[in-house]
């Protein structure tokens, strides 16, 4: 399969914990799904933070080693929202180094905001100043920022399954979801208890 072909899981609801879900356990073993800028172009698309336009203006302006340092920020955050995460699933408080640190990327956006003619009269618009590095993972920082201010942070879960360390946003009706997914994980892990309570009925 090539890189631009790469198909990632969109399960957790929230872009941020979607970034999270780049890492995953393929037959018992840890992988990461970004590999390359491609990858992290390719995610960005796929997740629907960045136009196919503008990917593609990104990858004709970044040269490699820009390329390459957007990629470690990428992965430094989603380290950053992944402890984030693994703490609230936990019911333990959000350490301060991590607010810190995703501040430190929310501080690298600097800009203005614009007032701009429209139909209806006037509209707002954020006029960039950062570098193309910073502004590629801007929709990301401030899905983060929205995320973590908007109360919704209790409703962070990780997969029950022990062996999946995938997490997704319940936003079902009375936030009873379980799994990632019923396809990857719940049928599984249903099938298993089946397995063990038919196992001890038919044990002597």
């Amino acid at each position: 399969m090539s890189k631009e072909a790469k198909l990632f899981l969109f399960v957790g609801n929230h872009p941020c914990l979607d970034l999270i879900n780049t890492q995953l356990m393929v037959k018992g073993e840890p992988r990461d799904l970004l590999e390359s800028f491609d990858d992290l172009s390719s995610w960005l698309r796929q997740a629907k933070l960045l136009t196919a336009s503008q990917a593609n203006i990104a990858q004709v302006h970044l040269n490699d080693e820009e390329a390459v340092s957007l990629l470690e920020r990428a992965k430094t955050f989603r380290s950053t929202l992944r402890v984030i995460a693994e703490r609230v699933a936990a019911g333990k408080p959000v350490p301060d180094s991590a607010v810190d640190t995703t501040n430190q990327f929310l501080a690298q956006r600097t800009g203005y905001t614009e007032l701009v003619r429209s139909k209806e009269g006037f509209t707002r618009r954020f006029h960039s100043l950062a570098t193309r590095q910073v502004e590629l993972l801007a929709p990301l920082l401030e899905s983060a920022s929205d995320l973590l201010s908007s109360g919704r942070v209790c409703l962070i879960k990780k997969c029950a399954n022990a062996a999946c360390i995938l997490y997704f946003l319940d936003t079902t009706k009375n936030h009873t979801r379980n799994w990632c997914s019923m396809q990857m994980c719940g049928n599984r892990m249903k099938v298993a208890a089946h397995y063990r309570r038919s196992r001890r009925k038919a044990s002597p």
